[in-house]
């Protein structure tokens, strides 16, 4: 299955600083996505965290450079900063380190890594999903979110499910497909607009 990418209508909205919701959507698609990576390369919580904010403020000030129109990938230029931001901070850790030993990944492990932005990929879309998820988690009746849950994101039986839940298979199986339906929905313009 094809995962969205980042839409270019957010991206445009960025550029107005002053959209509050455009920001909100950005930073609960990549907030997380940008510590998971950090983290990934070796940082702890704390610093994974430092690196989160200094990225989102990076491109909160640099936003207006990016060219939706032009060749570039968003995502791409998003690793980029996110990779440099967290080689910043290790730079920083090893000049300021006292302990003895190695760091998880080496700098240049990190400035080389091929597959950076394959793995910056999995995991904005990883937020994108849980983003949406919880958008029509706050829409959907409880019984009807875990019929969707138990059978679409754990993989248990529909029978397990309905019989645990009180339903019908019927029920269960229409719970899960309206559900899903709403997510792809909200993921669905993510998948449009590739910059």
């Amino acid at each position: 299955m094809a995962l969205p990418d980042t839409r270019i209508s957010l991206i445009q909205r960025l550029h107005d600083g002053r959209d509050t919701a455009a920001w909100i959507e950005f930073c609960a698609i990549y907030e997380r996505a940008i510590h998971r990576i950090a983290l990934k390369y070796g940082l702890q919580d704390a610093d994974a965290r430092e690196v989160s904010q200094e990225v989102l403020l990076t491109i909160s000030r640099r936003i207006q450079a990016f060219d939706v129109e032009g060749k570039g990938r968003f995502r791409a230029w998003l690793s980029a900063v996110a990779r440099n931001a967290t080689i910043d901070l290790l730079r920083k850790n090893r000049r300021f380190s006292t302990a003895v030993g190695e760091l998880p990944l080496s700098l240049e492990q990190i400035a080389c890594e091929q597959d950076e932005s394959q793995l910056f990929d999995l995991e904005t879309r990883k937020e994108q999903f849980r983003w949406a998820a919880e958008q029509v988690r706050q829409s959907v009746a409880e019984t009807t979110w875990r019929a969707f849950w138990e059978t679409a994101v754990k993989g248990h039986a529909g029978e397990a499910v309905a019989e645990q839940l009180g339903l019908s298979l019927g029920a269960v199986y229409v719970a899960r497909c309206r559900t899903l339906a709403k997510i792809k929905s909200l993921v669905e313009p993510f998948r449009e607009e590739t910059p």
